[in-house]
């Protein structure tokens, strides 16, 4: 049927004419739609694939008209559609067909959709990344916050672990102090060894630049002769190993003087991590040094034993604790503020000292400028003041400045002294004034232009210019002090404060100045100045320090100078006899200087004593006013002639009185103290063991102990007692550690061999001569102390020995001393110069 249905529409559209072919119009969207839309599930079945490759018939279309005649209709006389049934039942033709066909463009709505979907898209895209930056930076703010937080509250613990330990240690360094104090009185009299350690524990930017800071830390080597007292063996530690050309020298001095087996006495310990810093501090080189601790340790163990250092810092209070070892030396309280220049002026007016003026605690330029405005208003005699560090030593943190090569600030002084004088009357002497009004705008103003320039640094080694001192001065802070007019002389006094409290003068000094307060040498015993005043100033002095828990070495720097405000005629004044009483009047006196004072009444004696004595209640009132105001005259009396007029209290003054007296020629000023063993000290041990020396407790004067006298009584059977006293008499010369480039081309034995030689040996026989306090060639340094009877005497023998050491310079030497703190000025010593020194001393 459907082969006949098909030819009879074979035969209808064989009737259609050729004009109407033209017209006939083929609608294939539903097919295209068909075509492109989603596939259809997959047939079943056989059927119904054959059914679904089929297209469907077309839609029925009218007729068209006939073609006119002539067309190429007619002329074909069949109907294009027709040309479709050649594709059969296969419908790939159809497809291609379809695939080949141009895509219809989108809608208005599908590209406003598109639109919408790419602009959300692009925003969408556009957040996120503003929400990934921001979450990164939040994440990198949240990651510093956790480091920083972990980082602060690791150094918070690690803060409080420190200060724990810290605390551990002071505990246990106070119980160390105080355990040895208790037991003092039994540890003195048993066998003891003694730790020296001479570190310069001194700031880094300080001893950066310092040439031979290791080795100046063994300049005290002349401790070891602390084994004079047989009941002490001593533990050296040094910055290097000491040349045994060295330790013979020392050995065999000890074994003339009786000393057995000198090097089982003394050992010598060198941390062998020195070098693990550039110039690193003994101490802390010592506790980096596990090796050397052990062996401290060992010959410590089941052995009184205690810690010397030279200064206390909390360096050496570590190493205390490290050793279990007690620290000779202040506690870790007042370790700090003992060794400040301010606080020496706290603890000489807590001692009741004299002290000249003195500013302390500054730590700013202005507050400087103002302060030495003040001291120069109120104090406008003074012509020389000096600048300190806090912390300096030898003089290489001091400044001065002559006032009166300043014209301008003398004038400005003169024009406004009176009228800020006069407003602070009622100040007490120690306070500093106020600086108020224009006069004292212009004095600081004029100090502030010309100090920077005209003041005199002590080392320029160390600091360039003032502008230098200054920063470091307000960063420490400094001190200015008054120099006094007609200076005589500048000692020390050297005070030893035991563990228990008690308090032992270890001797005298006096500074030999090469320039203006700038050491080179000390005299020992002082030669110029009262031996009562300066062992009174010890003993004040050393009971203030055992009052702060202080045990160790100390000395005190005393300047005497002529008294400006003494009175010839006070003192005559003073001098004179009181009145004798007149018998019979009512004026109380006293009944031994009465011309009947033996008599005695028949009447029994009146209680006085346990003030029972009332005057007579019958006197008119103005007689018993005038008894009262006698016996108040009489009291204020009797406390003037108790009253002693020794030169001590005339220098010194009383509880009441700050400074030395009117009546006193003399006057003396306590300038520093310094609470720890100083060179000058250190001294004293080989002078007084070498030359078999001590100190005479009234005199002060070092002579011979009865040992050494008795060599040669025999030869002075035929003096009388004054000159054998003046030849027992033994006087000192110690140089500071000084730089001879001779030294480098000599060994030690070449050295010793030529030194005696040319006379610079010790006469053990005599106990004079020369010795080498320190030395060590290869650095070029030595240190020389002479013994001889007399001041002259070691003057020349000093001159001689330079000399001799200068070889071939006869006369002078040029000797660059070498001071902690990067400092080197060159001194030169000649023989004239020292006689003229020496020529000069005279005991007042």
């Amino acid at each position: 049927m459907e082969t006949g249905s098909r030819q009879a529409l074979k035969q209808e559209r064989h009737d259609l004419r050729s004009e109407d072919l033209a017209q006939v119009r083929l609608d294939l969207r539903e097919h295209v739609l068909r075509t492109l839309g989603p596939p259809e599930d997959p047939p079943s079945s056989e059927a119904s694939q054959a059914r679904t490759s089929r297209l469907p018939p077309l839609p029925a279309l009218p007729a068209p008209p006939q073609p006119a005649p002539g067309s190429v209709a007619e002329a074909y006389g069949t109907f294009c559609t027709e040309l479709l049934d050649v594709a059969g039942d296969d419908s790939a033709i159809l497809e291609a067909a379809v695939a080949a066909l141009p895509a219809p463009g989108p809608t208005e709505a599908e590209i406003q959709d598109a639109a919408a979907s790419r602009i959300g898209a692009t925003w969408r895209m556009s957040a996120q990344r503003r929400r990934y930056a921001e979450l990164q930076k939040t994440h990198r703010a949240a990651r510093r916050i956790q480091s920083g937080w972990h980082t602060s509250v690791v150094k918070s613990a690690t803060r409080q672990e420190l200060m724990r330990r810290e605390e551990e240690e002071r505990k246990l360094q106070t119980m160390m102090m105080y355990q040895i104090g208790q037991d003092w009185f039994q540890a003195k009299a048993m066998r003891r060894v003694e730790v020296h350690i001479c570190s310069l524990s001194i700031a880094e930017h300080r001893r950066r630049r310092m040439d031979g800071y290791q080795v100046l830390q063994a300049t005290q080597i002349a401790r070891i002769f602390r084994l004079a007292d047989p009941k002490r063996d001593i533990i050296f530690v040094a910055p290097k190993h000491i040349h045994e050309d060295v330790l013979d020298y020392y050995s065999k001095i000890m074994q003339f003087r009786g000393i057995q087996n000198p090097p089982g006495r003394f050992q010598v310990v060198v941390p062998e991590n020195i070098d693990l810093k550039d110039k690193m501090s003994l101490t802390q080189a010592l506790l980096c040094s596990p090796k050397a601790l052990k062996r401290i340790r060992k010959l410590v163990s089941n052995r009184m034993a205690m810690l010397i250092p030279e200064a206390v810092t909390h360096v050496e209070a570590k190493l205390s604790c490290a050793l279990r070892l007690p620290l000779i030396g202040p506690s870790s309280r007042n370790m700090s503020l003992l060794a400040s220049k301010s606080n020496a002026k706290k603890l000489t007016q807590l001692a009741q000292l004299p002290t000249g003026p003195w500013a302390v605690d500054i730590y700013d330029e202005d507050e400087f400028f103002t302060c030495l405005a003040g001291l120069v208003i109120k104090h406008p005699k003074v012509r020389t003041w000096l600048f300190k560090i806090d912390d300096e030593r030898g003089s290489r943190g001091t400044a001065y400045i002559d006032l009166c090569k300043l014209h301008q600030v003398q004038q400005s002084v003169h024009a406004s002294a009176p009228a800020l004088l006069g407003m602070a009357n009622g100040a007490a002497e120690d306070e500093e004034p106020a600086i108020i009004g224009a006069d004292a705008n212009e004095v600081r103003a004029a100090l502030q232009h010309h100090v920077p320039k005209r003041a005199v640094l002590c080392h320029r080694q160390v600091y360039g210019d003032f502008a230098s001192w200054l920063a470091e001065a307000c960063r420490i802070g400094c001190v200015i002090q008054a120099a006094p007019e007609s200076m005589i002389s500048q000692t020390s006094v050297h005070v030893q404060v035991a563990p228990d409290g008690a308090i032992d003068i270890l001797g005298t000094s006096e500074a030999i100045m090469s320039t203006p307060f700038v050491r080179a040498a000390s005299w020992y015993p002082h030669s110029r100045g009262s031996f009562e005043v300066l062992q009174e100033v010890g003993y004040r002095l050393g009971r203030c320090l055992a009052a702060k828990g202080f045990m160790g070495f100390a000395s005190a720097d005393v300047v005497f100078f002529e008294n400006p405000d003494f009175d010839a005629t006070e003192l005559v004044s003073e001098q004179r006899e009181s009145t004798p009483a007149i018998i019979g009047s009512d004026t109380p006196v006293n009944p031994e200087d009465l011309m009947f004072g033996n008599l005695r009444s028949p009447s029994p004696d009146i209680s006085v004593d346990n003030g029972d004595f009332q005057p007579s209640a019958d006197l008119p009132e103005s007689r018993q006013a005038d008894y009262n105001a006698a016996l108040q005259v009489h009291e204020e009396q009797m406390k003037r002639e108790q009253q002693s007029f020794d030169p001590v209290s005339l220098m010194l003054g009383g509880s009441e009185q700050g400074a030395g007296s009117m009546l006193s020629p003399f006057a003396c000023w306590v300038v520093d103290v310094d609470a720890r063993l100083t060179d000058e000290a250190a001294m004293l041990f080989p002078l007084k063991f070498i030359a078999q020396v001590k100190q005479d407790p009234a005199t002060g004067l070092m002579q011979l102990t009865s040992e050494a006298q008795d060599g040669g009584a025999k030869a002075h059977q035929d003096l009388t007692e004054e000159e054998q006293q003046l030849r027992s008499q033994r006087w000192a010369m110690v140089n500071h550690v000084a730089l001879a480039p001779q030294l480098e081309k000599m060994s030690h034995q070449v050295l010793f061999q030529a030194a005696k030689m040319r006379g610079v040996s010790f006469d053990l026989f005599h106990n004079v001569g020369c010795v080498f306090t320190f030395l060590d060639v290869v650095h070029k340094l030595f240190s020389l102390m002479v013994v001889d009877k007399t001041p002259e005497q070691c003057a020349k023998k000093m001159s001689a020995a330079l000399s001799a050491i200068a070889e071939g310079q006869p006369n002078v030497l040029r000797s660059r001393h070498r001071w902690p703190g990067d400092t080197t000025f060159v001194i030169w010593m000649s023989s004239p110069a020292l006689h003229v020194i020496c020529s000069s001393a005279r005991l007042l």
